[in-house]
């Protein structure tokens, strides 16, 4: 049985002034670290390659590798934000990335832009996925749906006005430019975050899910009792990892990732196969852009008004339609694929967050997330490979068709994996109170 119980509300975006500030400056960051990372690739590397006389296969390795090492970098920014604060963890994440910015566009050394990439990797996988998304789960428990859809935005929009910004500054003031833009943003940021972003709402006299009901004073009590559970509680890694629970969501978000990551960055090699031209595969993409926008958000509304499993596998199930809808050989299909495809992009990035919450509540969350995230980023990260090497050595065909029986394994797998709680939030405080009052046992 499912442990959500929804609530219509939850479709709503009432998150309050300080909440959307939250939302806002999350969605931001995500947008930095994909631009900044992911899709000023697609210009950088070729003018590095020319300026500098490096090899572009060189440099896409480079950043294949520095994807790996970023799992890495997730368990440290867990480490980290469980030893100190989120809100530490997040500023020194963007403090880091924006002095590897200033040194990366100035240096002439292969092994320097390596290690400005590898800090930058491993400082975006704090910004824009741990301490963000702790926060996002610690300010909207039960709205998390909702603000993930807003939030994560930033990937497709980043993928959509990267590639044209980026070559105009190149163009104006060269490779120095771009990553002095970068830096300078990362350190503002950096800035923001520290003086104005807290761990927990009640921190700043705000409410989870800015629900009024009850009183400051209620709300502070819960967190601290919140505060006060999470130093005794049981969801240790070690109780993790050997939690079956833990290692079937990894599988199934994680190959939601590889798929995501998979499609996307072979997406020009896959479509060339398939006799379009470059321009059409950039006006598809394009399209499969602005609509993951969209995509985004619907995920968080389908989140919030069937509960996160059930819209992991509603997305599951369009995901494979649009693998069925492109390997036609067929332009109607191929077209068609798109909205499909869309629509799985736009909730790749929302589901970890959302389902590990439901699963662990508010005040296990935390140690539960710091677990499942490298699980997830270390499956995710083997899309590029290996949709990319099935593609060059047999056939792009045969890489989606993979890809598609591993979405079909990751549906049957999530079908089958209970989102029922483990954890505990307010609502279970709540009823220790009441069977301490009565002296019986609460259901």
């Amino acid at each position: 049985m499912s442990n959500q119980a929804h609530d219509i509300k939850k479709g709503r975006s009432n998150f309050g002034a300080k909440g959307w500030f939250v939302i806002i400056f999350s969605f931001l960051c995500i947008l930095l670290d994909s631009s900044l990372i992911n899709d000023s690739l697609n210009v950088v590397i070729n003018v590095f390659s020319a300026t500098k006389g490096w090899s572009a296969t060189s440099l896409y390795a480079i950043s294949s590798i520095c994807s790996f090492i970023s799992v890495a970098g997730a368990a440290m920014w867990g480490y980290m934000s469980n030893k100190t604060n989120i809100r530490l963890t997040w500023t020194v994440s963007l403090v880091i990335t924006a002095v590897a910015c200033f040194i990366w566009g100035r240096t002439n050394s292969l092994g320097i832009y390596f290690v400005c990439l590898a800090v930058s990797t491993v400082g975006g996988m704090a910004f824009a996925y741990i301490a963000n998304l702790n926060v996002i789960s610690n300010w909207f428990p039960k709205k998390k749906g909702l603000a993930m859809g807003w939030v994560t935005i930033g990937f497709p929009l980043s993928a959509a006005i990267t590639s044209v910004l980026v070559g105009k500054v190149v163009v104006a003031g060269g490779l120095t430019r771009v990553y002095d833009i970068y830096g300078i943003i990362a350190l503002v940021f950096a800035i923001i975050c520290y003086a104005f972003i807290r761990d927990f709402p009640e921190q700043k006299g705000a409410y989870p899910d800015n629900d009024k009901s009850y009183s400051k004073e209620e709300a502070e009590r819960d967190l601290q009792m919140g505060l006060e559970y999470m130093r005794t509680s049981v969801w240790k890694p070690g109780k993790l990892f050997k939690t079956k629970r833990v290692w079937a969501i990894a599988f199934s978000l994680g190959i939601m990732e590889l798929f995501s990551l998979g499609i996307m960055t072979n997406f020009l090699p896959r479509f060339r196969e398939a006799g379009y031209q470059d321009p059409e595969i950039f006006k598809m993409l394009g399209i499969a852009g602005i609509l993951a926008c969209f995509g985004s958000y619907l995920c968080g509304q389908l989140d919030a008004r069937v509960g996160t499993k059930k819209a992991i596998i509603i997305t599951w199930c369009l995901a494979i339609a649009s693998i069925i809808l492109d390997l036609i050989p067929n332009k109607g299909t191929q077209y068609a694929s798109l909205p499909f495809l869309a629509m799985m992009l736009g909730g790749a990035s929302n589901y970890l967050v959302s389902f590990t919450n439901t699963v662990w509540g508010r005040y296990d969350f935390p140690m539960a997330y710091k677990v499942l995230k490298p699980m997830v980023a270390a499956l995710g990260a083997c899309g590029v490979a290996v949709v990319g090497i099935i593609g060059q050595t047999q056939s792009y065909v045969m890489a989606y068709e993979v890809v598609g029986v591993l979405s079909v394994i990751a549906l049957i797998v999530i079908i089958f994996t209970s989102d029922s709680k483990l954890g505990r939030d307010e609502e279970d405080f709540a009823k220790d109170d009441k069977q301490s009052i009565s002296g019986e046992k609460v259901e």
